[in-house]
């Protein structure tokens, strides 16, 4: 048998209804898809990951890990998509070669996503890490890292879902218009949720707090300030643990609309209080009030080098020593500790000099002429 013949035989020699050189032409192609597959998985990503394992970062090797199987499926998918198209399919009753483009077009895109999704996941967790890695990292943004990669992902099945749609020969345009106008009318209904999660972003933007801060939210709730510990921030709210132990949920477009107080960026603390002594004190013991007090915040090693401490006022009833002071802690503690320190000791400095301070008191006039006629004149109340 010639060459002649035997091409002529491949080509007319039909098996179930198929000519003998595509049904050969199919398994060759099968044969080809499963030693690429073999070749890809034993050899070119084996030594790819051999070098990977020589770097610093474990990243790399989790990028190759995750894209070693999708890999191998997208090379049979096209594999046997060709073994099957070269069966030469027609859309006659039944239309198998749309249906198998289809398909192949919906597998490879499926296979795409997926790996895209991994992908992210491992974007996702190398963000992350770096930004613990930085020592001023505010912790209250990784909460909005799941927000990003949710939205990724979101992103990726969209774009698959529009490209499989467009080529089954569906108009996108005419989708995306009923999509816009149901998105409008949830948007409507959902105003005060998207608002929320907008202002979530500004919260973090502005940097305003963060978890375990010790904040004051202007006028938020029932026209009163909000105040307490930020407990946790999610993309909907602020939960503040308020000093009376309960919990307050503030909406982020609340707070990102109003004035926050955070009194856990003190970089000091002041202490601004009036030491009332008596009219009676002669003026060498005024000074002397004066300088104790001086003394007494200097000798103190919980107090900032400035200071204002002076004779302010002459009141009705007393005179006033103004002490206007700073505190190097900021916690709230141990700032309460110091002021108590600070005035124990001039207590004691005073009572040991024989300065007196004035508090409340009454005088009676007695009009003896007219029999017992009472003035009473009340001294202010010195808190």
């Amino acid at each position: 048998m010639g060459i002649s013949e035997i091409i002529n035989f491949i080509q007319t020699y039909k098996i179930i209804g198929l000519t003998l050189d595509k049904v050969l032409l199919f398994f060759t192609f099968i044969i080809i898809t499963l030693i690429t597959s073999r070749i890809l998985t034993l050899v070119v990503i084996n030594f790819i990951k051999k070098q990977a394992s020589k770097t610093s970062t474990q990243y790399d090797d989790h990028v190759i890990n995750i894209m070693e199987k999708p890999i191998v499926l997208l090379v049979y998918v096209v594999g046997f998509y060709c073994a099957l198209f070269s069966l030469g399919p027609t859309n006659g009753v039944l239309p198998l070669k749309s249906i198998l483009t289809g398909a192949a077009e919906t597998f490879v895109a499926m296979i795409v996503t997926w790996l895209c999704f991994d992908l992210i996941e491992i974007l996702d967790k190398f963000l992350v890490g770096k930004f613990k890695e930085q020592e001023k990292a505010d912790a209250a943004i990784i909460h909005f890292f799941p927000l990003f990669k949710r939205s990724l992902k979101i992103g990726v099945a969209l774009i698959a879902l529009i490209i499989i749609i467009q080529n089954r020969g569906y108009s996108v345009s005419s989708l995306l218009t009923g999509f816009g106008i149901t998105g409008l009318a949830v948007g409507f209904a959902a105003k005060e949720s998207i608002a929320s999660i907008f202002g979530s972003f500004s919260v973090i933007v502005d940097k305003a707090y963060k978890v375990g801060d010790w904040i004051v939210v202007d006028k938020t709730v029932a026209g009163s300030d909000v105040e307490g510990i930020v407990e946790d921030i999610t993309l909907r709210s602020t939960k503040i643990r308020a000093f009376d132990d309960t919990l307050i949920i503030v909406p982020n477009n609340q707070a990102a609309n109003s004035t926050i107080k955070n009194i856990s960026r003190h970089r000091k603390r002041r202490i601004s209080e009036y030491i009332d002594i008596t009219y009676d004190t002669p003026p060498e013991k005024i000074q002397m009030a004066v300088d104790i007090c001086r003394r007494v915040v200097e000798e103190h090693p919980g107090m900032l080098d400035y200071k204002q401490i002076h004779l302010n006022q002459m009141d009705s009833h007393s005179l006033r020593i103004f002490l206007y002071v700073f505190t190097k802690t900021t916690d709230w503690g141990e700032y309460l500790k110091i002021r108590h320190e600070l005035f124990l000791k001039i207590i004691s400095e005073f009572n040991a000099q024989g300065i007196e301070f004035a508090f409340p008191t009454q005088t009676l006039y007695l009009n003896r002429d007219s029999g017992i006629d009472v003035n009473m004149v009340s001294t202010r109340d010195f808190n």
